[in-house]
């Protein structure tokens, strides 16, 4: 494939410029841009041959991504790192949090596991004391207690640990096998940490050296809320400005079918580009927001757990002087369990928060005032141009008939495309404007598409192929539009693969003839095995005279009185008296 060579090519000379750059950049990155902003109408290669580029067109190329990427905004780029920063945050997943995080914990864990399990059974008195000691550390780590080189902690934590272990029974500790003594060594954590969570419950807990998980989730989950809301309603504030100058700056009259405008399309395009962004932003961050939101419930459904079990701590332990151990001690281990589920969800919400910080980095404080310049830009010179340009609506559709695309019409299902009008977006060449009403045009495709009113509507269900043949072109054709609308992906993925090698005019067969099971050659079967046809002549003699010598059973059975017994019957002794 001519084409994926030349893109390929591209990828290594941009790598290549990034290194003189020192700029350290993802290839995969740079092979996902360079496939996706070829495809662009106004950045890419669309005007050249991609099977015979020209040296200079893919200089040019090579010269516009590089210079996109290096500057902040750049709307188009800006809107590729987000698109990328979503693909890869894996992070946005709880399972895969909790996963890592395990992992990594029991890796750090393994060197203290080891050094505990590591004393002999003929231990002395200072090495159970050594021993004793460890143990502090292990249960503080294991469960995030707080600092293990907190000596407050690390008392604390020796008081339960003495409640539940005496001298005796580390003596005996050490006498049990390693994988025995591993797994009491992690349910005597689980016990001991829950006491030590529950002495310190409530207001009355030691906060300045006992860590709370709760209250950590308490204000992490205020400053992400707060962080949240103030990132989302600047992206909302810039998109209502850059849609309301759209709307004042393109007058559409869906009775006449024409689209008026002073200002040139292309003009308003760079306009456009900034709303782009500003939707890209608030889904990116609308999508964090979802993800955090469900964490927020489970938060909510663990706290209840904690509070149930405590209370039930509490029902056990109230008028009593004594109490058994078998009773109690589970109530602690629960307690461990959902705090270490706590913990989890801490540091989701962690992660969470850097893949938005990550998202809002990508669109710069410089932007916004770019975008409010732009807007009295583009409005001045409304101003001063006198005369309006008129067009229909089948004339602007024309405009781009010469575009050509690949991306497949059914992908659009995939597509949230109905929060903008498809057909402003059709006249206008991807201009951004707000939907009012929703229609699905296409009977066998589950395609919602957004429309200013009624009218637009009807217009697009009666010219239906036009329609859609044009808005195809225009938002496969525009790398914003794609990218907003989740597209990349799909329209990129056939380029994406390896290339394809051609297959050798000529090639070696081999081929080995299956053997009978007869002369299968393996030890058992080797007796039975001769290279001598006349043995299996001799073979087959003999076992066609066994067969002639067999005898007619029927009267065999039937002196033996065997025949038909199933119908036969015998006297009991008492009957035969």
């Amino acid at each position: 494939m001519p084409r994926h060579r030349t893109l390929v090519n591209i990828g290594h000379h941009i790598m290549k410029r990034f290194k003189q750059l020192d700029l350290k950049v993802e290839e995969e990155f740079v092979i996902f841009a360079v496939h996706l902003l070829a495809r662009d109408q106004r950045k890419g290669l669309l005007k050249y041959d991609l099977n015979k580029p020209t040296a200079c067109a893919i200089d040019s190329f090579v010269n516009t991504i590089v210079d996109s990427y290096v500057d902040p905004k750049d709307c188009t780029m800006a809107n590729a790192k987000m698109a990328w920063v979503m693909k890869k945050g894996v992070t946005i997943d709880l399972e895969y949090v909790k996963k890592t995080y395990e992992e990594k914990f029991q890796t750090e864990l393994q060197l203290l596991i080891k050094d505990i399990l590591q004393y002999p059974e003929t231990c002395s008195k200072v090495q159970l004391d050594q021993l004793f000691a460890k143990m502090q550390i292990f249960i503080v780590a294991c469960y995030n207690l707080g600092s293990p080189k907190n000596h407050v902690l690390l008392k604390l934590t020796a008081q339960a640990l003495n409640s539940v272990i005496g001298r005796s029974d580390l003596q005996n500790y050490v006498l049990k096998k390693k994988y025995h003594r591993l797994e009491y060594l992690q349910r005597l954590a689980a016990t001991v940490g829950g006491i030590v969570i529950y002495n310190n419950d409530g207001p009355d807990g030691d906060r300045e050296n006992v860590r709370s998980v709760i209250d950590d989730l308490e204000m992490a989950q205020k400053n992400t809320e707060a962080a949240f809301t103030a990132s989302m309603e600047k992206a909302v504030k810039m998109q209502s400005i850059c849609q309301a100058a759209l709307e004042d700056l393109v007058h559409i009259d869906h009775i006449d079918e024409t689209v008026t405008y002073r200002v040139p399309l292309e003009h308003l395009n760079r306009l456009n580009q900034f709303s782009i962004t500003y939707f890209m932003m608030h889904r990116c961050l609308t999508t964090l927001n979802e993800h955090y939101q469900s964490t927020v419930y489970l938060i909510e459904v663990e706290q209840k757990r904690y509070n149930c079990v405590v209370a039930k701590i509490n029902d056990a332990l109230s008028m009593r002087t004594a109490i058994d151990s078998e009773l109690v001690f589970p109530h602690f281990v629960y307690i461990s369990q959902v705090w270490g589920n706590l913990n989890n969800f801490l540091n989701h919400i962690v992660e969470l928060n850097k893949l938005r910080e990550q998202v809002e980095a990508l669109v710069v404080d410089e932007l916004m005032t770019l975008t409010k310049a732009t807007v009295a830009e583009l409005q001045a010179l409304n101003k001063r141009i006198k005369k309006p340009k008129t067009c229909t609506f089948e004339e602007r559709m024309d405009a781009v008939k010469d575009l050509q695309t690949d991306g497949n019409f059914c992908n659009l299902n995939k597509a949230d495309i109905k929060e903008f009008c498809s057909l402003a977006m059709t006249i206008t060449n991807g201009l951004l404007m707000p939907a009012q009403v929703t229609r699905k045009l296409c009977s066998n495709v589950d395609i919602t598409f957004g429309f200013r009113d009624p009218k637009s509507a009807r217009f697009a269900e009666l010219r239906f192929e036009p329609f859609i043949a044009t808005f195809r072109k225009v938002v496969f054709n525009s790398a914003s539009l794609a990218l907003l609308f989740k597209l990349d992906d799909a329209l990129i993925e056939l380029e994406l693969q390896d290339l394809i090698v051609e297959p050798p005019k000529q090639k070696d067969f081999k081929c080995q003839t299956e053997m009978v099971v007869t002369n299968d050659l393996s030890p058992a079967n080797w007796i039975n095995v001769t290279w001598n046809a006349w043995d299996y002549h001799r073979e087959t003699i003999h076992l066609a005279n066994i067969r002639k010598r067999q005898t007619n059973d029927t009267q065999t059975k039937i002196s033996y009185g065997q025949r038909n017994a199933q119908n036969q019957t015998y006297n009991c002794r008492q009957h035969m008296q």
